[in-house]
């Protein structure tokens, strides 16, 4: 019982965060997709229902595309100008499914249930929503949304039976059975296949020692993150840091106790940034934070906090009675608060490191002038 409470419990653990990105660009070409798919059902439906006239089956196609469009519409809005979330997949990948079922279900209610089981146009969708959630880089919303359709459609087939008792005796009860268990292997395969995809992604994004994002993995986060705070005016910041004396460290305790040293610091980094920020190693003892949302006091709070988290606490090396200090240097910049091009943030965040490390390091050095007064004011 306790292993399956553990498989359990791991399965429905987020994805590693390295996958957010390509998981916020799966949904986004989701939602080009839906959009497109939409814009095509209104334009059949409506030439449906001018060829075969004011029926039911026929208003109804046009009432659920005029719903969907609109509804598509402020979807592929929401998703590109806002920060993407797993729980936006999860969302958007129940409501894919759920349109499709509420299309069936109104034949039912308009007294069509033969449309609703052998709808040979609304039901494939099913498919192609269960195989698009897959690009969301998330098993577990495949599994929700393989779990929906088979729980929405056999309620379908079972209101469908109640309701109109003389087509039991016409349903073809093992068709319908096979339909719901295509749904259910579909839904399971989509989450199997999506937990293979996230392994290669998640080794080729972060570093092999610290399990941080790694340079470039960073470069593609980051440059999505500068576009999004240049579009839309919003503050942005970026911590460049560096672990001090590192070269002394190894050559004193060795480079076994240097890898330790990193993990160390990558676990305190990791432990202490906020919802939203993402930290990577750069390479060597080099460690960069990107705080997105976050203005020149902000950042300079956070990067204190992350000093003095490693300052604070020395570090257990094996053959070592007492724990060992560490600590770090860090440079912080913020756009618009810094000026200048907002590409070349992360240069001036070296800057600042550099300047941190002149004047003694174990220190956070900011925006100069008028700025970093102001932050040290409030501090």
């Amino acid at each position: 019982m306790d292993r399956i409470r553990i498989l359990w419990e791991r399965f429905w653990m987020p994805p590693d965060p390295s996958l957010l990105q390509a998981g916020g660009q799966g949904e986004r070409l989701i939602s080009w997709g839906r959009l497109a798919l939409s814009f095509a059902a209104i334009s059949f439906a409506f030439i449906g229902a001018l060829t075969t006239g004011r029926t039911d089956a026929s208003l109804l196609y046009l009432s659920v595309t005029y719903v969907s469009l609109p509804i598509a519409g402020l979807i592929h809005l929401y998703v590109g100008r806002a920060d993407y979330r797993w729980s936006t997949g999860f969302v958007t990948s129940a409501l894919d499914v759920s349109i499709v079922s509420v299309t069936l279900g109104g034949f039912v209610l308009i007294g069509r249930p033969d449309l609703a089981l052998m709808n040979p146009v609304a039901f494939p969708v099913y498919f192609l929503a269960l195989s698009a959630t897959s690009m969301r880089l998330d098993h577990r919303a495949c599994a929700v949304a393989g779990l929906l359709a088979v729980t929405q459609y056999g309620v379908i087939v079972t209101a469908s039976v109640v309701s109109t008792a003389e087509l039991f005796g016409t349903l073809d009860l093992a068709a319908q059975g096979a339909r719901i268990s295509l749904l259910g292997a579909m839904g399971a395969l989509g989450t199997l296949v999506n937990l293979r995809m996230q392994k290669p992604h998640v080794l080729s994004a972060n570093d092999g020692l610290t399990g941080l994002l790694n340079r470039r993995a960073f470069e593609d986060r980051w440059a999505g993150e500068l576009a999004r705070a240049r579009r839309y005016g919003r503050p942005i910041s970026v911590a460049a840091i560096d672990i001090d004396y590192f070269k002394q460290f190894n050559d004193t305790h060795g480079h076994a106790a240097g890898d330790i040293a990193l993990q160390y610091v990558a676990r305190v980094l990791r432990n202490q940034i906020r919802g939203g920020d993402f930290v990577a190693r750069m390479g060597g003892e080099e460690f960069v934070v990107a705080l997105p949302e976050t203005n020149t006091a902000a950042a300079m709070r956070v990067a204190e906090l992350l000093r003095e988290a490693v300052a604070n606490n020395p570090i257990p090396l094996p053959g070592h009675r007492e724990p060992v200090p560490l600590s770090i240097s860090i440079g912080v910049a913020s756009w618009p608060d810094h000026g200048g091009e907002v590409s070349r943030l992360l240069d001036r965040a070296d800057d600042r490191l550099y300047e941190a490390k002149l004047a003694g390091r174990d220190q956070v050095k900011g925006p100069h002038g008028r700025i970093e007064r102001e932050v040290l004011a409030r501090a």
